[in-house]
């Protein structure tokens, strides 16, 4: 019982350390964010729940992977194991990217799902079980 309790109070101690980092100088090159959570989104209904409605996008193809440009900025997706990736151009800043990813996250939200985002830094190597 006594580990567990360590467990938590760590947990949320990494958590709050987490959320307390000044990121308005990170650019796309020092971030990644991870979309977890209850989600399922239907291949069919896709674009419109995963897409930002506030951007005119142009998709593009490169090596096999599919990117959604909009100015000089671009952002791609990656099914992983705990969620979705979402990777940034490495020169945007992360402040424009936040927005854009919480828009997407609201997206999620109203077709009824509850998605939670991490906020990866690009040099670290994260594991989850």
């Amino acid at each position: 019982m006594k580990s567990l309790f360590k467990f938590i109070r760590n947990y949320f101690k990494a958590k709050k350390d987490i959320e307390n980092i000044d990121r308005s100088d990170w650019k796309g090159k020092d971030f990644e964010f991870m979309i977890t959570g209850d989600i399922n989104i239907p291949i069919d209904k896709f674009e419109e729940i995963m897409l930002p409605k506030s951007l005119e996008l142009k998709e593009i193809q490169r090596d096999n992977w599919t990117y959604y440009q909009f100015g000089e900025n671009e952002f791609t997706f990656s099914d992983e194991m705990v969620g979705i990736q979402m990777s940034f151009n490495d020169s945007i800043h992360y402040i424009l990217a936040k927005e854009i990813v919480d828009e997407v996250l609201e997206q999620i939200k109203s077709f009824g799902q509850t998605p939670e985002l991490l906020i990866l830094r690009s040099d670290t190597i994260y594991k989850f079980s």
